[in-house]
């Protein structure tokens, strides 16, 4: 999956997002915050691990990092990503993926600017505010 693919799944469910593309691929958050002039803090990372047998995704601040061993986790392969989500690392988005998964937030995101995440690819993202994504996660996990 992609971009296009992305673009299709908020279509399909009537959500009014903007994927904002740039020609620089955004392989660290703090590139990302550069090109988009965003608090690298309000960058999410879509973080696919594996806890035990089950798949869980952490949406962590882009100024943070995870605490695997808190979690009881490990960090998921390449390939598992891939099939588990339907996009490569770089471009996971924290929502719309081919297989649910559980969702987690981390603590650590400006409240007051809006979040800047992965729309499918290295170089498309879009901007949601914290409150909208909570509630984003709400309505996949309620459907």
């Amino acid at each position: 999956m992609s971009t296009k693919k992305f673009k299709e799944f908020l279509e399909k469910n009537n959500l009014n997002i903007e994927i904002l593309e740039s020609p620089e691929k955004t392989h660290t958050a703090q590139q990302a915050a550069d090109v988009h002039s965003v608090s690298v803090e309000n960058i999410v990372k879509s973080i696919l691990t594996k806890v035990n047998d089950e798949y869980v995704l952490f949406l962590v601040p882009g100024d943070k990092k995870i605490d695997l061993k808190e979690k009881k986790a490990t960090i998921a392969k390449p390939d598992e990503v891939k099939k588990i989500t339907g996009y490569s690392i770089g471009g996971v988005p924290p929502f719309g993926h081919k297989t649910k998964v559980k969702t987690y937030i981390q603590e650590g995101f400006r409240k007051d600017e809006k979040l800047l995440a992965a729309a499918g690819s290295p170089n498309s993202v879009f901007k949601i505010s914290l409150e909208e994504l909570e509630n984003m996660l709400k309505y996949q996990h309620n459907d």
